[in-house]
């Protein structure tokens, strides 16, 4: 992005020289966001750029933000309005926010650390969801099967996959198709619905001195059940550690009721869908630093699904049955 350009979105913001900015490393989940961060005399902060589809979840994630800080939950960012009462600005064809920095790194998987992050993760979800809780089928279950039911092997060209065996992967694709129709997720149930973060990874969370310091990647907030949610969180530290994940669902359920094989199943199908998703995204060019990270992604989702197909099925891996 031309800095020009980033100059004129940081003006717009009423943010006033001097300032430097300097952009971050790129967006891993290939958004094709532009990330900074600015440093000025009043603050630090985070501009992230989004497509023009962007603006109405933008938007929702705005007010949800500035809900949950009127119920007192602060750990995500404050966003920063211009001069007009904006939040988001348009600039040579995309959408761009400012917020205010949060230091700190991201966490170690640890079970304390996942602890931290679930306790905070109820507090955000009775912060948005005490006035807005609905029933109906999952979203995130919904949105899942499609994704699943989308996906073709034959569109798949493995001549450009040459850093694992081609015969291995089909073998295991072949073999999630096969487990998907014995793994019980039919029908949908019917649960309660309300706000939700959407993208609660480990990778969206930092810590600085031990404690948790703030949450990041808001952009994701949606209408969905919090077992999306938790099972998202749980498996970015755990994986499909037992122990792990009978800690963090055991803290969850402490403060809020939560199902646990629920949870185990949204996993099990994210995992998958990320698999999808990877292995499409392996197919489209990509400088060597990005492909890199492409195949260290889809890679280790591929060693996740190895491991249950050792294990025996996927039913195995529910744990709570």
């Amino acid at each position: 992005m031309n800095d020009k350009i980033v100059e004129s979105v940081i003006l717009k913001f009423n943010i006033r020289q001097p300032f430097s900015f300097s952009v971050l490393s790129p967006d891993l989940s290939l958004s094709g966001s532009f990330i900074y961060k600015v440093i000025t005399d009043e603050g630090v902060f985070a501009l992230k750029s989004y497509s023009q589809s962007s603006l109405a979840a933008l938007q929702i994630a705005h007010t949800v933000l500035e809900n949950s800080r009127k119920s007192g939950f602060v750990l995500f960012p404050l966003i920063v309005s211009n001069k007009d009462d904006q939040k988001v600005v348009y600039q040579n064809g995309l959408y761009w926010d400012l917020s205010c920095w949060i230091p700190g790194n991201v966490p170690d998987k640890s079970r304390l650390n996942l602890i931290q992050c679930v306790d905070k993760l109820i507090d955000f979800h009775c912060a948005v969801g005490l006035d807005n809780s609905e029933y109906g089928p999952i979203p995130g279950m919904i949105n899942r099967f499609r994704e699943i039911d989308s996906f073709s092997i034959s569109s798949v060209d493995f001549s450009l996959i040459s850093f694992l065996p081609i015969s291995s992967i089909i073998e295991h694709l072949l073999w999630i198709r096969q487990e998907l129709d014995i793994l019980e997720v039919f029908p949908t149930p019917t649960v309660g619905i309300q706000f939700c973060w959407g993208d609660a990874r480990r990778e969206n969370i930092l810590f600085e001195n031990n404690e948790l310091s703030g949450f990041v990647d808001y952009f994701a907030i949606r209408k969905d059940c919090k077992e999306v949610d938790v099972a998202r969180m749980i498996s970015s530290f755990a994986g499909d550690d037992y122990e792990m994940w009978t800690n963090g669902l055991d803290a969850y359920s402490r403060k809020s009721s939560i199902d646990y094989l629920l949870c185990r199943k949204l996993d099990i199908l994210g995992t998958i869908v990320s698999l999808y998703r990877w292995l499409k995204w392996l197919q489209n060019p990509s400088p060597e630093s990005i492909l890199k990270k492409k195949i260290e992604r889809f890679s280790g989702l591929f060693q996740r699904v190895k491991k249950w197909k050792e294990h025996g099925s996927l039913k195995s891996m529910l744990f709570y049955r």
